[in-house]
């Protein structure tokens, strides 16, 4: 997995390192791609909203799609 480096409020870290103590997350590596898996599904979730509201697609209609796509 690529590295990267980030500078972060001093909350978010002594948070971090709080959910380490916890046991919640191994490392800070762990907690970072959590948050930032969550923060993109969220995103996407959204978008989705967004875009099934401006192109007037039904729950019918999308459920239909789901059904083909996992045939």
């Amino acid at each position: 997995m690529p590295k990267i480096t980030a500078q972060i409020p001093e909350e978010i870290y002594l948070n971090i390192n709080e959910e380490i103590k916890l046991g919640i997350f191994a490392d800070p590596s762990e907690a970072v791609v959590s948050a930032l898996t969550k923060a993109y599904a969220r995103k996407s979730r959204s978008f989705l909203k967004w875009l099934v509201k401006k192109e007037g697609i039904t729950e019918a209609e999308m459920l239909k799609e789901l059904e083909k796509m996992r045939k």
